[in-house]
């Protein structure tokens, strides 16, 4: 069973990239796997494992406070369904 949020945006910024990781693991006190793209790499694809519904818009908010994106989309998962 997965509970999880994956975050998709954009970013040529690799330290942008890193900080969003950082503040997201900090913030919710979880791990962040990153999912980097073999064709495009300023395509950004995390998953943080937090089994807490509903922080959608706050999610891409600090996304895009920290990398400028206007695209941030964020997917609550939740398999246990």
């Amino acid at each position: 069973m997965k509970r999880l949020y994956r975050v998709y945006y954009n970013t040529y910024d690799d330290g942008k990239h890193e900080e969003v990781k950082r503040e997201l693991g900090s913030r919710y006190g979880v791990r962040v796997l990153d999912h980097p793209s073999r064709l495009l790499p300023e395509f950004r694809f995390v998953e943080l494992f937090l089994d807490k519904p509903g922080l959608e818009e706050e999610i891409a908010n600090i996304v895009r406070e920290i990398t400028g994106s206007k695209h941030v989309k964020v997917d609550w998962i939740d398999t246990s369904r």
